[in-house]
């Protein structure tokens, strides 16, 4: 069964929102409204739950470790994905799939992390959050050399310091990582503000005294990831290996994925159902946390046309990365790969200054082929 192919769709909706958010961030001038954790739900005072502790944090991350490394040891899959949710779920859900189709003991985090700096809201409504920001460095490398890997079509470190995301979706649900991202080359955490106590404030994902809404931040990201520096998304976003750096990675077929002649190469960052979480920091600007997929397809054209019959092209050559999904059939309709990304960025305050995507995480989530 073939993804159902998407990508034209994209680019008017990004048109739309980077409108949208330039007109909300050139008349509002009225104060940010803060919200609790999640999608911008209100805040109750007395029916709440009560503010997460850094013993809490500390032991929900301690949990994820130990577990995800028992996990690991007995080959339990089953006891891998109860520590994870969201995005998360997705990339061990595929490492699993690696995993089964190559008749191999599954490899779930193979990362060292160093002591963890959390970072807690304020009290507020559910999904509740926290973030962890540690360093972690990949078995038998070097952490004083500097490793790239590739993350989607983006250029990442191997190591660094990786922004973990935990989510607790209801009162009494454990707490699971959602998202791992690893900060990009010669990216910083923004320095957060914080109450009495260190709470950080959240930020509404409506909020409209920023550069752009906090929910429009992953849809302006992806006008310049698919039509680059000459994207008007540029004029609020920030070039970099995030940004335009990836329009150059899926230029450059870095995913794998060349067309033979006469076939198409299409690529298409768009949003998914997850939540999104957000930080407000020190200088007024929101760090936003969200997802989003990454859809790359070699066609025909009667394929993406939806011709009638669609004739069939060369064979399409793909990596052997997706060969869980769709074995090693011959295709000549069609291969299209699906990565799930995992994102942070900070959308800077109305008065200046352009979004700055800083962090990426996730890989391959689905593959599908005629």
């Amino acid at each position: 069964m073939a993804l159902p192919i998407r990508l034209p769709h994209l680019l008017p909706a990004a048109a739309l929102a980077l409108t949208a958010a330039l007109a909300v961030a050139g008349c509002t001038t009225a104060q940010a409204p803060v919200s609790p954790a999640g999608t911008g739900g209100s805040t109750s005072a007395d029916g709440g739950p009560p503010a997460l502790t850094t013993a809490q944090a500390a032991a929900a991350f301690g949990r994820y470790v130990t577990t995800t490394a028992t996990a690991e040891k007995t080959n339990d899959r089953t006891l891998a994905l109860s520590v994870v949710t969201g995005p998360q779920r997705s990339v061990v859900s595929s490492a699993i799939t690696e995993a089964g189709y190559a008749h191999r003991t599954v490899s779930l985090d193979p990362y060292t992390y160093g002591t963890p700096t959390f970072y807690l809201p304020q009290a507020g409504g559910y999904p509740r959050f926290f973030v962890a920001s540690a360093p972690r460095d990949y078995p038998g490398t070097d952490p004083s050399d500097t490793y790239a890997t590739w993350v989607g079509s983006a250029e990442a470190p191997l190591n660094g310091t990786a922004l973990l995301l935990f989510e607790q979706s209801s009162s009494g649900s454990p707490w699971q990582l959602a998202s791992t991202s690893v900060l990009a080359f010669g990216a910083s955490m923004p320095r957060l503000a914080a109450d009495a106590d260190g709470a950080i404030p959240t930020v509404s994902l409506s909020a409209t005294t920023l550069l752009a809404r906090p929910d429009v931040t992953g849809p302006l990201q992806a006008a310049v990831v698919d039509d680059g520096p000459s994207s008007a998304a540029s004029a609020a976003v920030a070039a970099g290996p995030l940004t335009t750096g990836m329009h150059q990675g899926a230029s450059d077929h870095v995913l794998g994925l060349t067309a033979p002649a006469g076939d198409l190469y299409q690529w298409s960052l768009e949003g998914s159902g997850y939540a999104s979480f957000t930080f407000k920091t020190a200088d007024g600007a929101a760090l936003v946390f969200y997802s989003m997929y990454l859809d790359t397809v070699v066609a025909t054209p009667s394929y993406i046309d939806k011709g009638s019959p669609i004739e069939p092209g060369a064979r399409i050559a793909y990596p052997e990365e997706l060969d869980p999904w769709i074995g090693t059939r011959p295709y000549r309709h069609s291969v299209q790969r699906q990565d799930l990304l995992t994102f942070a960025a900070v959308d800077p305050p109305a008065s200046g200054g352009k979004i700055q995507v800083i962090a990426v995480g996730g890989g391959l989530n689905y593959a599908a082929a005629s």
